[in-house]
């Protein structure tokens, strides 16, 4: 009988494979050889972000609720082989938006890598903020040498129209609708480094060139700005589009409550699902309750835009109770959602509208009705970056079809209405009385 020696060499592992086999064998045997060599994957992690890339690819996903949720993961793998080769001559933002991009494959708003300060001190950003208002880009925060430029649109960075940049952006910001994609990406839409990584700049140190459209005009103008570190933002003075907040607009409280002016109307607004050490929501929830009762107020309205989340528990008991005042004297009720309104919020947000008479006003949720969440964390080995990522998966309603929370009656926020201090919402609804 004549016998033939295969020989295979495992370049990863360094290693010479003998096999010795019988004729009849050997298509079976070198094809179940080759399958096994293709699919090991040896980690090199000699450089310390090597080892920051392996331990999020390697834990991330088991200790995610669902990290692929029924997709491919090859794409995953590759990313990750890709980033692992290049890893050595990263830099820490370079580091930084890797993995994110790996965390983002979840497609999932929870799962994220979040910050440490001395990463945030590396960092470069030009003196200037945007937020996505009415379908399109503005700024929202200017120098206030430039006063007269909050609110212009911003149509291009660095030449790149602003749908590109999005497009660009879009893979390192897990999300699992676009209303939260662009509520995150505004929040480091003015990092260079960013610009730099998904190539709108050779270097995050470079001027910057913004097109923009002022307000009140239309021919587009360009303006440049440089690029400052975290450090020297402090030096700096600007002029915020909000910087004239209605007496409805956002607050520092966690939840507050009153009478609106010169309208039996009581303005319930919570901000933040968790308690006020100096007010526990408990005593909160039964001053409101008691105070609607007693001076027999005919209508409340319910503030849950500026809520990212917490524990939805908190709030069912004031829920509970304005469900018994509506049924004991038919309190009006509206309620306000809006891009922020996020995991714990969004709960509630739906929990009002199914369990008492009132309407949704305002704009689609930044949280999806049914949503990954109970997030946990752990803390990358050698960066020290927190890896949050989702243990539980939400279900409110699987009728649902999309995913934000929609209103009832909506109503957007104007550039001038900011401007002006107005809060649209809360005036459109006293409009309508």
């Amino acid at each position: 009988m004549c016998y033939l020696q295969a020989r295979f060499w495992n370049k990863e592992k360094n290693v010479l494979i003998l096999i010795v086999m019988k004729p009849m064998h050997i298509l079976i045997s070198v094809l179940l050889v080759v399958a096994l060599l293709s699919g090991c994957t040896t980690a090199v992690v000699d450089h310390p972000y090597q080892a920051d890339l392996h331990e999020l690819y390697s834990s991330l996903p088991s200790a995610h609720k669902d990290f692929f949720q029924g997709r491919e993961k090859q794409s995953f793998k590759d990313f990750y082989e890709e980033a692992l080769g290049k890893a050595p001559g990263m830099d820490a933002s370079q580091l930084y938006f890797s993995l994110r991009r790996l965390a983002s494959f979840a497609q999932d708003s929870h799962t994220t890598v979040g910050l440490t300060q001395e990463f945030v001190q590396s960092f470069h950003a030009i003196p200037a903020q945007m937020i996505y208002l009415g379908g399109s880009w503005h700024l929202s925060v200017v120098e206030t040498s430039s006063a007269g430029y909050l609110g212009a649109e911003v149509v291009a960075i660095n030449g790149v129209p602003m749908q590109e940049v999005e497009a660009l952006a879009k893979p390192l910001f897990g999300h699992d609708n676009e209303v939260w994609f662009r509520h995150s990406l505004s929040g480091q839409l003015n990092l260079t480094e960013l610009y730099a990584y998904i190539g709108i700049a050779e270097q995050p140190t470079n001027e910057v060139t913004l097109t923009i459209v002022p307000l009140g005009e239309t021919e587009q103008r360009t303006i440049r700005l440089l690029p400052v570190k975290a450090t020297e933002y402090a030096n700096r003075t600007f002029a915020i589009l909000t910087q004239n907040p209605a007496p409805t607009g956002p607050s520092q409280s966690y939840y507050r409550a009153f009478l609106l002016e010169n309208e039996p109307i009581l303005f319930i607004q919570y901000n933040v699902c968790a308690n006020d050490p100096s007010l526990p929501m408990s005593r909160f929830t039964e001053e409101v309750l008691k105070r609607i009762q007693q001076d027999q107020i005919p209508k409340a309205i319910i503030d849950l835009r500026y809520n990212s989340g917490g524990d939805s528990r908190l709030f069912e008991p004031m829920i509970a109770g304005l469900k018994q005042i509506q049924k004991d004297s038919g309190l009006s009720l509206d309620v306000l959602i809006g891009e922020n309104t996020f995991s714990s919020a969004l709960m509630n947000a739906k929990q009002c509208k199914e369990r008492l008479a009132c309407r949704l006003v305002g704009t689609p949720t930044g949280g999806s009705v049914n949503h990954y969440g109970e997030v946990k964390h752990f803390v990358l080995p050698n960066s020290k970056l927190p890896v949050f990522y989702s243990t539980k998966h939400f279900v409110m309603d699987k009728h649902h079809k999309g995913t934000s929370l929609e209103p009832d009656l909506y109503v957007d926020a104007s550039v001038g209405d900011l401007l002006a201090g107005r809060d649209t919402v809360v005036e459109t609804l006293l409009d309508t009385l």
